[in-house]
């Protein structure tokens, strides 16, 4: 069948691909409820779809599309369902499952409020936050598992529960940074802030002519030793690496302080990098913003688009002693795993580095989260993308090499850390400590009490390995599990 309603479709070879079969528009957790027994009774693949930015895709599966669970409920006085008279209250706003970044921050806003949330404003907050989740503001209230107070889930049994510290406490642990799969969340209850001010410094720093690559990267691995420290200054933000020419740009942000502060701050870094003008140019301007949301404004001015180039990346997040013990292997690594300074474009792009120095996990006994992101400053991403006249089998290779060249040289980097689950190299070796660290053990078996016939799968969650993936989109048990 298809689409179009034509009965010979499949004869001819078109078929669905890694679309659902079905999908169910839902509107409330009861309606998930049912759709999830359906599945079970019928034995059919369960699939979950909010904005479509993550793990969102399965043929032939039933989907449970929550971006029109768009519900927004701000509170000053906010408390935990049995929590008790005597618990004080505090500011909190609760999502609906589709809602997105530019809607919660613009409701927050008409409060003089904020909560955290992600840098691509189509992105919904409820799987970026179970996820980790960094933002522009992760830095200074921690990531967004950490902010996570309640939700509301349906799960694998079909159950609705309300998960908070007061009740079904595991699972609200297992969600705030353990991915998905513990059940189908249609809401969630987040921390909310008084709106801070915002100072931006705005730091680019580009290669001289005849610049050797070797002598840049030594500068910019100097910079990176910085971060730590201007880190706990109070300065969060994200750069990235690209060229020809190598150029290293770099936001950052101050909250609730002055561009006096930051000036001072970032003094002696900008004094040092312009003792370097045979390697490089700088470029060093801080400015107050005003208000925090005037920065979304600034940063979000269109909407993202789908699409794009095949591309494959890999990750890791850097502690501090990977940045600050031996600056010269960090040069290295960074020469490794980032763009070249004499690259010709072609069908296939420059490599392009991109980092987040925002990680700041505020509450890790609380959450599941990677206990690699207590220590992290940076966590930093290598990619590369090719136009679609690149060989299938071309482009094979060069996601070989992103995971087993540059991966390798960012775990040799950093090897007692992880990687990002909204942001791992989907190839990631060794994934379940990669991903989780030392809490995956105690994740798999919430995952076997909440779902224990593995309806939620998607590809490196907790309980994956159990499963593999047919090329015809269903799922078989492994023999061993």
């Amino acid at each position: 069948t298809s689409a179009a309603g034509d009965p010979d479709a499949g004869a001819r070879g078109c078929n669905f691909g890694a679309y659902p079969a079905y999908v169910i528009n839902v509107t409330c957790p009861e309606e998930v409820r049912k759709g999830i027994l359906f599945a079970k009774k019928h034995n059919i693949r369960l699939n979950v779809k909010g904005t479509g930015h993550g793990e969102s895709a399965a043929s032939g599966s039933l989907s449970m599309w929550t971006a029109h669970l768009r519900d927004m409920e701000f509170s000053r006085d906010w408390t935990e369902s049995g929590s008790g008279s005597d618990v004080k209250g505090r500011m909190a706003i609760t999502f609906g499952a589709g809602v997105q970044d530019r809607e919660a921050f613009e409701y927050a806003a008409k409060s003089d409020a904020v909560v955290v949330g992600g840098t691509d404003s189509t992105v919904g907050i409820l799987g970026w936050a179970t996820g980790g989740g960094h933002g522009y503001l992760t830095g200074t209230y921690g990531v967004g598992a950490d902010n996570i107070l309640e939700a509301t889930v349906v799960t694998a049994t079909g159950e609705i529960l309300v998960a908070n510290q007061y009740q079904h406490d595991e699972l609200l642990w297992a969600l705030r940074g353990g991915g998905h799969g513990f059940g189908i969340v249609t809401s969630i209850t987040m921390k909310a802030y008084p709106m801070p001010s915002t100072t931006m410094w705005s730091l680019r720093i580009t290669a001289t002519n005849h610049t050797d690559d070797s002598s840049y990267w030594d500068v910019i691995a100097g910079v990176h030793a910085e971060l730590p420290r201007l880190f706990d200054a109070g300065l969060q933000g994200y750069y990235t690496v690209s060229g020809p020419p190598l150029s290293f740009s770099y936001v950052a942000f101050a909250y609730d302080t002055n561009s006096s502060m930051v000036e001072s701050e970032t003094e002696s870094l900008v004094s040092w990098l312009n003792n370097k003008t045979e390697t490089a140019t700088v470029s060093s301007t801080v400015s107050d913003v005003g208000q925090w949301i005037d920065l979304f404004h600034m940063f979000n001015l269109t909407e993202s688009v789908g699409g794009g180039l095949p591309s494959h990346r890999t990750s890791r997040l850097l502690p501090v002693r990977s940045l600050t013990e031996d600056t010269d292997f960090l040069a290295r690594t960074l020469q490794e795993v980032g763009p070249r300074g004499n690259y010709t474009d072609g069908p296939v792009n420059n490599f392009a580095l991109s980092g987040t120095v925002t990680c700041g996990s505020k509450s890790s006994n609380l959450s599941s989260l990677n206990p690699a992101w207590d220590d992290a400053v940076v966590h930093l991403i290598s990619s590369v993308s090719w136009d679609h006249t690149v060989p299938k089998a071309k482009g094979e290779d060069l996601a070989w090499d992103v995971t087993n060249r540059k991966g390798a040289a960012l775990r040799s980097l950093a090897p007692d850390s992880g990687a990002y689950f909204n942001e791992h190299d989907p190839n990631e070796p060794d994934w379940q400590y990669a991903l989780y660290g030392d809490n995956y053990p105690r994740l798999q078996g919430l995952k076997r009490r909440f779902d224990p016939d593995g309806m939620q799968y998607c590809h490196h969650c907790v309980g994956s390995e159990e499963w593999k993936l047919g090329g015809d989109g269903r799922l078989c048990q492994q023999p061993w599990a």
